[in-house]
């Protein structure tokens, strides 16, 4: 069902909103939405064909065959349902910056660290 014409122009006014506020997230939207419709297509094609070749397997009591239609539709499933790495140079990436990083919450080994200096100051 298609949008009404107000709701359209709600929708752009909300957009260019979030887009004036935080464009980080914006341009970090922007870029997962396309590659990611493409890599599931992909994956399930692939899956598809492993699916293919499986059943071809054992109806030709091929185990190779099998095994690799298996082997295939993994890989599909697999490249459909994790995400790309990011380039160096993306914005996303500037927050794993190790020159950016916030202090670290102290672990359990900082922790028996303080317990272990506190006792040998009584």
């Amino acid at each position: 069902m298609p949008l009404s014409e107000y709701e359209q122009r709600v929708l752009d006014q909300l957009e260019a909103q979030l887009a004036s506020e935080d464009p980080k997230l914006e341009s970090r939207m922007a870029a997962v939405a396309e590659p990611r419709r493409t890599r599931v297509a992909l994956g399930v094609f692939v899956g598809l064909l492993g699916l293919a070749a499986l059943v071809l397997g054992l109806a030709i009591s091929q185990l190779w065959v099998s095994l690799a239609g298996f082997l295939a539709m993994f890989c599909g499933a697999y490249f459909a349902f994790t995400r790309p790495k990011r380039a160096s140079g993306d914005p996303a990436t500037t927050a794993k910056d190790p020159k950016n990083k916030a202090p670290r919450k102290p672990g359990l080994s900082d922790r028996f660290l303080k317990r272990f200096e506190d006792r040998d100051g009584l």
